[in-house]
Order: structure tokens, then sequence, then C-alpha cells
């Protein structure tokens, strides 16, 4: 089978989840044609820079900004949306080369614009090659539903019902789980990866992280964490974050609870195996893993937005304590530690939850698609839609330079 998966690397879960569908694919059959493209940098490099950057600055220096524009986009429709829209549709004209020259089977997104570029291209354009979305959260924000996609995977049965309500067939929906890769499945033995971290084998370990970019309070939260009274030795996860690897650094030297600081790693699924207690921002991805690791969570410094739907989802079903006020944070966590039944109810409801399996689940669910779609295996798109609705060169460069003077109020996620 030949696979195109399309996604934007805004943030690191898009991007993994990708990965691991590749993955499982190769894995379930070695000769099928696998292909990422990066969505927005495939199209214009510019653009992608300039739509990644604002994102990136949004959520650094004004999150409650970048929350705002989440919540409004989800329910308005007015001129910004409009622009949006009409952007993400010029983006899929530019696509169509790609899927010309590739000829897949089937299409997969892992990010809402290019599900909405699919969208456009099966409506617009007449592409007819079927087409999946993978949501890579814990709520379905309504950027991510679009008409013309042939199956949304989701991480849990309470978004089910949600996307229903929103207009999506309950049979387009598929409760399969966000995909990590194959790595990350092998088991480690927990006492094997403390002794080569020098820490105790019978001591309470907490892991703290905050995603690939190391962000979030993590300095406000050690400092705290290491005035928990019961014996604790600590790993932090600082990932691109040199600063914050810095920070900790010197901060660890006169701490009273003995500390690994770590920078960017490929160990995650080994520091996860290894502790009792995860400290961290509620990304989709670091979610999926945690409960795959079966560990309970804490939660600090969501990004407004999808990770506060997401921390929901994780306080609704007891699978988390909120983190967010870190200036009491060292008192809950201490209570969780003290309470051997609540970690235990944590444990078990992480059982429930995991989907290990979701990258077979996924491949099992392309193949059936690919089998039930009787299509030519190439793509046509009739020389009438091409020449009357085709946006003309000089239209595609004044909506790309506007576009990149208003990139960081229309686009943040």
């Amino acid at each position: 089978m030949k696979v195109l998966i399309l996604s934007v690397s805004a943030g690191g879960g898009h991007g993994h989840a990708a990965g691991a569908i590749r993955d499982y694919i190769k894995l379930n059959d070695s000769s099928s044609d696998v292909k990422i493209v990066d969505t927005l940098k495939y199209i214009n490099p510019i653009i992608d820079k300039v739509v990644i950057g604002s994102y990136l600055k949004t959520i650094k220096i004004t999150p409650s900004l970048y929350g705002k524009l989440y919540s409004h986009s989800e329910e308005d429709y007015g001129l910004a949306t409009t622009i949006s829209s009409k952007f993400i549709e010029i983006m899929a004209y530019k696509l169509l080369p790609l899927l010309d020259e590739y000829n897949p089977d089937v299409l997969i997104c892992t990010h809402p614009f290019s599900t909405e570029m699919i969208s456009v291209m099966r409506s617009k354009y007449k592409v007819v090659i079927p087409a999946i979305s993978v949501i890579t959260d814990y709520y379905s924000h309504s950027s991510w539903l679009h008409p013309h996609i042939d199956a949304y995977v989701v991480s849990n049965c309470d978004m089910v019902e949600d996307i229903v309500n929103k207009g999506i067939s309950r049979n387009a929906i598929h409760d399969l789980g966000i995909p990590v890769k194959p790595c990350f499945i092998e088991k480690y033995d927990k006492s094997d990866t403390l002794k080569e971290l020098g820490l105790a084998e019978d001591k309470t370990t907490i892991l703290v992280m905050g995603g690939s970019l190391g962000m979030g309070k993590i300095t406000d939260l050690y400092e705290k964490l290491v005035t928990v009274k019961k014996d604790i030795q600590i790993i932090v996860v600082t990932g691109n974050n040199k600063k914050l690897y810095q920070d900790l650094t010197k901060l660890k030297e006169f701490s009273p609870k003995e500390t690994r600081i770590i920078g960017f790693t490929n160990k995650v699924n080994k520091y996860m195996q290894a502790c009792d207690l995860l400290l961290t921002k509620p990304g989709g991805l670091t979610i999926t893993e945690a409960l795959i690791c079966e560990i309970p969570l804490g939660l600090f410094s969501p990004i407004p937005g999808q990770e506060e739907k997401n921390a929901q989802f994780l306080l609704k079903h007891d699978l988390a304590v909120n983190l967010t006020d870190i200036n009491n944070c060292n008192e809950i966590i201490e209570d969780l530690l003290c309470s051997h039944e609540k970690l235990e109810l944590m444990k078990k409801n992480c059982r429930k939850f995991s989907k290990p399996h979701s990258g077979n689940d996924i491949y099992k669910l392309i193949k059936l698609l690919i089998e039930n779609n009787n299509i030519n295996n190439n793509v046509k798109i009739p020389e009438k839609i091409f020449e009357k609705d085709s946006p003309s060169k000089t239209f595609l460069k004044s909506v790309e330079k506007y576009f990149m003077k208003t990139a960081s109020k229309l686009f943040c996620w």
C-alpha cells in the first residue's frame, strides 16, 4: 500500500503520531510505501516559519491570548474564520501536485490544518482517495471536524458522543487511541534503570516533564517538590530547553532530594516505567504514554485551550491530580503519595483508558478503508475544475503576503 501522512510541526505530538503510524504500517507490511509530509513546510517554508513561530511565541509569551483564540474559534465563524478557511483552500490546491505525483492509496492527517486541506481536496478538487484523521488530543475541537473525512480516530470514548453531536456520523468515529512508536511498548526493568541513574531502588521516584520544549513552571515546581516530607528522589527531563537544564542543574546542588537532570532524550519510556508519579503538562502524546505505562499523573501549566481540555478529561476520570496552583502542589503531592488506595485507583484507571495496541488497530482500519474503497489508483483532477476554480498565481501571492502579516492572529494551533 502507498500511504501519504500529512502533518504539521506545531508541537511534537502531531509528528510523533505520524511517525508511529508509519512504523506500524511498515511492521505489518514491509513492502508498503509510506511518506510523511510536513504540510505547511512543503507548501511554503516561509509561511511554515511564520505559523509555527507565531504559535510558539503565543503559547510562551501570551498563553491566555492563545486560549481565547482557541475558544473563540470553536464557536465563532466571523471574518477571521472566513479568511482562515480561504487560506486553507488555497493551500489545499497547492498540495494537488503532490497527490498526483505520489498517487497514494490513502491519506492520513495528524493535524487540524491537514484535515481541513484533505476535506477541501475531496470536495472542491474531486480527489477520491480515502482519508483518515487521527486526533492527537483528548478533546475534539471543531477545527478537527470536516466533511468528506472517511474515518476519525479518537483517543477516548468520551469524544465519540461529542463528535456525533457536532455533526459527524457515528460510523466514521473509531475509538482506537493515539498511536505511540512500537519501541515505546518495550518493557524495561525499573531497578536497572534506577541503577543506571545512580538512584535508589527502594525510594519513591517522581518524574517531571514539560514536553519536548521543556515548558511550564518546572523550576517553581521543583522548588516546591524538594520540600515534600516523604523520602523521594526526582528525575527531571528538560527537553530542548537549555536554560531550564542549566537553572535546575544549579538548583539541585543545594537540593535535599536526590535529583537527576536530563536534557533531550529518547528514553522517556524507560524513565516513565521507573517512576511512581509523573508531573507533566497534559499534552496528548505524553498522556497517552503515561496511560500505557500506568503512571498516576500530576498536571501543571497546561496550555490554555487543548491542554486544559486534556486536563479536564484526566481529572474527570481520576487519572490525575491538579497541580496548577504551584504554591500548594507540595501538599497535594504529599497527600497523594501517602494514599496507597488513591494511587492504586489511578493506576487501575490508567489501565482502563490505555490503548497500547492503537498502532496496529489503526493499520487494520487503513487496510479496511483501502479494500472497501473502489477507486481508480490515479488521482483524477478534472481539467474543468482545475481551470475554472483554481486560484491565480497573483492571488496566491497576495493572500500569502497578507497571511504572513496576520498569521499570529489567525492561526495558533
